[in-house]
């Protein structure tokens, strides 16, 4: 089966035109044409948005329910096509409400915008040095309504990389309200040619880093042992829930195969969020795993600690809960509040700033990962898994309406999750009903 073989000047035509020439070279049907492209008024939307647009892909949009976050309830919406993630939280926000929710905190919004010169001399550098406050004023004029908001220009730092001997310019700003790759771009080119005057050097580049490590957000929770001897298997009480979970987290830190799995349940969490916000998920996600690999060796961006004192009622300590990552999120600027479907997530939030954006992601990524560290240590995380596969078993197999629930609880009930067996359900299932 070939793949489509569009014209050299796609991206150049009309949006119209760019659709017509992807149905004649690709020949999709109905469904999966309708699919990408839903109306006009979106498709208008992503041709704004992108390039070469031809519609969109529409991701499942869901709202886990019941968070407690620093005192404040709160419904989150996710956008994610893994259908136990949005089940996950939901399940994780009421049992850490019982225990008294979660609390937060986030630093200020600050990035760094980095220009790289080569060829700068020792006297250079010492010229850029000492012109800080000169540099600072460029950045701001850059963006002066930055500036006005109470964010700009934070400070810079010189290094020379070891091998190329390039001088490194880093350079931070307060972005405010702003995720800030566009205002940190602008800030870099502007101050671009007095760093090269000053230096005496060539810029290479002038760039924002996703790093973010000064806009570190985090979260935590603590949960009395009482309130984890429900949640295990027959005979398994608090306290050994509880030592195995702290045990998993020590696993992951010692293991950085189990810390990857380990960090991906938590970004499952973040990750929805941020896009469903239609904030940037690849940057959001390349800061959090160059975070966990900091010193080195990749480890988890989450741990988990027993408090208390054991030989006097091992029921009467406490399951802590941590997390700590950088979380470059805006609360407007770019795709944030542009697209509609921005905005929805944001009205659901009560249009959260930057910095509560931040630390509700925080929270969000710490509840998904206690779900399914809580699920692993209690007997695995398939078995729920797989009960949600079952309703997509049942649609492929062509159940529809009121069906689909009825023939994945069949499915799950069998522990038979195969297209054939929903098939089967399915059709005993209309048989019975038509006679």
């Amino acid at each position: 089966m070939s793949s489509a073989c569009l014209p050299e000047n796609f991206r150049k035509l009309g949006l119209r035109q760019r659709q017509d020439e992807l149905r004649d070279s690709c020949h999709p049907p109905p469904e999966e044409w309708e699919a990408v492209s839903p109306g006009a008024d979106l498709d208008e939307l992503s041709d704004i948005m992108v390039e070469g647009a031809i519609g969109s892909v529409p991701v499942p949009l869901g709202i886990a329910t019941g968070f407690l976050i620093d005192g404040q309830r709160l419904d989150l919406p996710m956008a994610v096509e893994e259908p136990s993630v949005i089940a996950a939280a939901t399940y994780a926000a009421g049992i850490l409400r019982r225990g008294g929710g979660l609390s937060t905190w986030a630093h200020e919004p600050v990035m760094t915008v980095q220009v790289f010169l080569e060829d700068a001399s020792a006297a250079g550098e010492k010229r850029v040095r000492d012109s800080e406050a000169r540099i600072g004023a460029l950045a701001d004029r850059a963006q002066p309504k930055m500036k006005e908001r109470g964010g700009g220009f934070r400070g810079l730092e010189l290094r020379r990389l070891p091998h190329s001997g390039i001088l490194v310019v880093d350079i931070r700003i307060d972005v405010r309200e702003a995720m800030g790759a566009n205002a940190l771009n602008t800030a870099a080119e502007t101050v671009r040619p007095e760093l090269e005057s000053l230096s005496g050097g060539r810029a290479v580049m002038s760039i924002l880093s996703n790093a973010a490590r000064q806009r570190r957000a985090g979260a935590r929770f603590s949960l009395p042992l009482s309130g984890l001897s429900a949640l295990g298997p027959r005979g398994m009480g608090g306290a050994e829930l509880a030592r195995r979970i702290v045990l998993a987290s020590r696993i992951a830190a010692e293991d950085e195969q189990r810390a990857i799995t380990h960090n991906k349940g938590i970004m499952n969490g973040i990750s929805a969020l941020v896009l469903a916000t239609m904030n940037d998920t690849r940057a959001v996600e390349a800061a959090a795993h160059a975070w966990a690999a900091r010193s080195g060796r990749y480890q988890p961006l989450s741990a988990y600690t027993l408090r208390g004192a054991a030989e006097e009622s091992p029921e009467g300590q406490t399951l802590e809960g941590a997390i700590e990552l950088p979380l470059a999120v805006g609360s407007l600027g770019g795709s944030v509040g542009f697209h509609p479907a921005s905005r929805f997530a944001l009205r659901v939030l009560g249009f959260p700033d930057a910095g509560r954006l931040a630390r509700i992601a925080a929270a969000l990524g710490l509840a998904q990962n206690f779900a399914a560290v809580l699920a692993m240590v209690t007997g695995g995380i398939q078995r729920g898994h797989m009960r949600y596969h079952a309703a997509r078993l049942a649609y492929q197999a062509g159940a529809r309406g009121e069906e689909i629930r009825r023939v994945a609880e069949a499915v799950a009930e069998t522990g038979r999750y195969s297209r054939e067996e929903a098939a089967g359900i399915l059709e005993r299932l209309r048989k019975g009903g038509s006679g």
